[in-house]
């Protein structure tokens, strides 16, 4: 089983290893607009290229989609909960425990834990995912919800182009198959080292604050994830897939939106690297535990 398991998660220190080297030597790196070409254009690609290409059966999809909506409110309940016994702001904290970090680290890490059937879960679940962020998201740390912000993102119109491709039996051009695939080969591996850069530029201002954040984010995330994976009866790949990705670090989001709207952003970026950090060193763990639940 150890083999497995390294096989697993060393190629995820090998490619992170660059982007936190690449930031610690200070040599440029234009983490916006690396960031935005990732997200607006080879996500949206990676989603169509990926879950047209597998044929993947809409039921499974349905499975994921339901599971991870799920997860996302029993992780919001169960966070809610703890922040008000404990007396923390929910708006600026409630992020960390809703969403976990199923881009940068969920997806790669599915993809190598369960090939190509891994990753077109994965991209389900973190589509329902990066749909919440961008809806839930705003409620949560603005108060309010703007459908604007939510039709800009091009992971929901990539996701509309792909279901109406599913559902229709529409055949997909070769060179749009071949494009789509191409661009989303950037994905993966810029993830990797954008989450890099970001460890080491991000700075741990209350120690024992993100130590708790943290721990707080792995237990709602995992207590939802085991709770949902034995409701709804999932099993093999989707039941390994969704315990990753509700066992993720806290997003690197959450401290966009906590910059965006002044809510002690400093504090989150402490949880959000402890939370990392963490989750790295207990990788092997998580691991075991997916390939137990997927067998």
């Amino acid at each position: 089983m150890l083999l497995p398991i390294l096989s697993v998660i060393a190629p995820l220190f090998v490619i992170i290893a660059p982007g936190y080297l690449w930031a610690r030597f200070k040599m440029p790196f234009d983490t916006r607009t690396i960031g935005a070409l990732v997200l607006q254009v080879g996500t949206p690609c990676l989603i169509f290229s990926t879950l047209t290409g597998t044929g993947a059966a809409a039921s499974v999809m349905g499975n994921m989609v339901l599971a991870a909506i799920l997860v996302i409110a029993a992780s919001t309940v169960l966070g809610a909960l703890v922040l008000r016994l404990w007396g923390q702001p929910l708006n600026t904290y409630l992020l960390v425990a809703m969403h976990g970090n199923s881009g940068n680290m969920g997806l790669p890490l599915a993809a190598m834990a369960f090939g190509a059937e891994g990753l077109a879960l994965g991209i389900v679940y973190f589509t329902v995912v990066a749909i919440s962020q961008n809806t839930l998201g705003h409620v949560v740390s603005a108060g309010r919800f703007s459908p604007k912000a939510l039709l800009r993102q091009p992971v929901v119109h990539a996701s509309a182009i792909t279901v109406f491709v599913l559902a229709s039996g529409v055949a997909v051009p070769v060179w749009i198959a071949r494009t789509t695939e191409l661009l989303a080969g950037i994905v993966i591996p810029t993830m990797l080292i954008l989450l890099g850069v970001s460890l080491s530029q991000l700075t741990v201002a209350d120690l024992k604050l993100s130590a708790a954040m943290a721990l707080m984010r792995f237990g709602v995330g995992a207590l939802a994830g085991v709770a949902l994976i034995v409701a709804l009866g999932l099993s093999g790949a989707e039941a390994g897939v969704v315990w990753i990705m509700a066992t993720m670090p806290a997003a690197v989001v959450s401290v966009i939106f906590a910059e965006r709207y002044g809510h002690s952003p400093e504090k989150v970026a402490g949880t959000i690297v402890v939370s990392t950090v963490g989750t790295l060193a207990g990788l092997p763990l998580i691991v075991w535990i997916a390939m137990l639940l997927a067998s």
